[in-house]
């Protein structure tokens, strides 16, 4: 035993002589090792055991083969030499130009579907029965709105009042139809988009269980990666992806805290999580609204900022955004700098990096100092770890699913307590990697008054550690979503990027993150490496 001791000793010492006493090193191996471990379990979930079960619905593409059969392969690859790598510009110009139609555009994506999404990819959980009959009567109509003719999807839990239901992917609410449009969707039609249909998502924005697969649901089974076995990352995994392969100009996904910045990291497109209040999350299935919102995934910084334009604002029935009601941006203005010149920009150092991702972090650094930026690298203190993120979400949870349902008005279910039961009476269908988070919500007995002062706590934690480094400096870069611990709980802006790839193909995104209602200056910021850099490329799909 003492001999055993002895070498125990030695080992221990050989170990911090090693990595030079360094107790940080050692915790971002250690990290650095679970999340490969996660990672590769999460590819094993979403590919090799994949969950199919009776719960998923069957997307009917079948109620558009009259026009799907009309457009000859010709045709179709014609509209895909134009709009591949369309900016909406660019589209809405072939439109003014009589090149294309919006009726040609719809059939083409919905093509896409069928040839490269159902029972494949899976990104689309349910198509729109009128987007056809929408685009006709844009076509006939008179061309107005800044999203003129622009099919947009959107995520599962974002409220419709069409012939399309708002499920978040739940089987409890399959049946689900709202009798008004939400905020974000209603801004999207009065500026002339055309709502193509709903993407799949991890099943509540990933809030059903900790032990479920990155884009799985009930209702959409497993949406996968475009690019190849890797991990399609979540809750916005059908947005991401379908956005990613071609399926839809532009999507609105969700974030509440990664959601939309992980999967448009992992799927390569550009991803924006606004401020708190910056866009309203009326009739927007929740986790908690102290981090709710909605953002936008698309292919290009430009198309993200027309976007964001069309669908902030103030909304009555969203409290929060009180803060952007006298708030006039038009975030197209901010494109227009070429030059990074002067620029402080602090590079999160990552508290883990797997496969080559530290590589590209110091690639990254130079390619930004090379365009003129003024770099250093930086760390969050430890006082980060105070956030109390979960506990947050777990009583958030509890308050403001209730408080959604309300509202929904779906027969049978009035309560989280509800959704639970139901899953429980088919468990293998409906809920096959459990539902341990909805359980652990409904158990919760956080008070209002307490769970008001957690989010107060966590806000001014983390907005003290992203504002303590952007007193000396203009942005925060970290890779992937490695920043939401602080920007998530802040409530503040985050904008990612495609970053390149790794030499087996996956892709990486870089995020810039700011201060409350700096969306301008990261859109400026962004586009410009965006523009220098130009990583992104289309998946080749089979």
């Amino acid at each position: 035993m003492k001999k055993f001791l002895k070498y125990s000793l030695i080992a221990i010492i050989i170990i911090i002589v090693i990595v030079g006493f360094n107790f940080k090193n050692i915790v971002a191996k250690f990290n650095s090792f679970i999340i490969e471990s996660n990672i590769n379990n999460q590819i094993k979930m979403q590919y090799d055991d994949k969950k199919v079960t009776k719960s998923k619905n069957d997307i009917n593409i079948n109620q558009f083969q009259a026009e799907l059969s009309q457009m000859s392969d010709l045709k179709f690859r014609n509209i895909d030499k134009l709009v591949s790598n369309a900016t909406i510009k660019d589209i809405q110009s072939l439109y003014d130009s009589k090149k294309l139609t919006c009726e040609d555009l719809v059939v083409y994506y919905l093509k896409r579907i069928e040839k490269y999404d159902i029972n494949k990819l899976n990104s689309i959980i349910e198509l729109n029965p009128d987007a056809i009959k929408i685009a006709k009567e844009k076509d006939q109509g008179i061309k107005s709105g800044k999203l003129y003719g622009i099919p947009i999807t959107l995520k599962a839990n974002i409220g419709t009042s069409d012939k399309m239901h708002t499920t978040a992917g739940s089987y409890a609410l399959r049946d689900s139809v709202l009798d008004e449009d939400s905020f974000v969707v209603k801004k999207l039609r009065e500026e002339g988009a055309i709502i193509l249909g709903k993407t799949n998502l991890s099943e509540f924005a990933n809030y059903m269980t900790t032990k479920s697969s990155n884009g799985y649901s009930a209702l959409g089974g497993q949406t996968q990666n475009p690019y190849g076995k890797f991990d399609v990352g979540g809750s916005s995994s059908g947005s991401a992806s379908s956005v990613a392969s071609g399926f839809s100009v532009a999507s609105i996904g969700t974030e509440t805290a990664g959601s939309i910045v992980y999967p448009s990291s992992q799927n390569s497109v550009v991803g924006i999580k606004p401020s708190i209040g910056l866009v309203s999350r009326n009739r927007i299935i929740p986790i908690a609204e102290s981090q709710d919102t909605a953002g936008v995934i698309s292919k290009h910084v430009e198309d993200s900022a027309l976007i964001l334009n069309s669908i902030y604002g103030y909304d009555l029935n969203d409290p929060v955004t009180i803060k952007s009601k006298n708030l006039n941006e038009d975030y197209t203005h901010y494109l227009n700098n070429n030059s990074l010149k002067g620029i402080k920009v602090a590079m999160l150092k990552p508290i883990s990096a797997r496969n080559e991702e530290l590589k590209i972090f110091e690639r990254t650094e130079k390619e930004l100092k090379d365009m003129g930026a003024q770099v250093k690298i930086v760390s969050f203190s430890d006082n980060i770890n105070k956030v109390k993120m979960n506990e947050a979400l777990e009583a958030g949870f509890k308050f403001d699913i209730d408080k959604y349902l309300k509202i929904a008005k779906v027969d049978g279910v009035n309560s989280l307590q509800d959704i639970i039961d139901i899953n429980k009476q088919d468990l293998e269908n409906r809920a096959p990697y459990g539902q341990d988070l909805l359980e652990k919500s409904l158990e919760n007995k956080t008070t209002p008054e307490e769970y008001n002062k957690l989010i107060e706590s966590n806000k001014k934690i983390a907005s003290k550690e992203i504002d303590t480094i952007l007193k000396s400096s203009d942005v925060i870069v970290s890779l992937s979503n490695q920043a939401a611990i602080a920007y998530a709980p802040a409530g503040y802006p985050a904008l990612t990027v495609p970053a390149g790839y790794k030499s087996n193909g996956e892709p990486v995104g870089i995020t810039f993150v700011g201060s409350m209602f700096e969306e301008g200056k990261l859109f400026n910021i962004a586009n410009i490496y965006e523009g220098d850099t130009q990583y992104r490329k289309n998946p080749s799909l089979k």
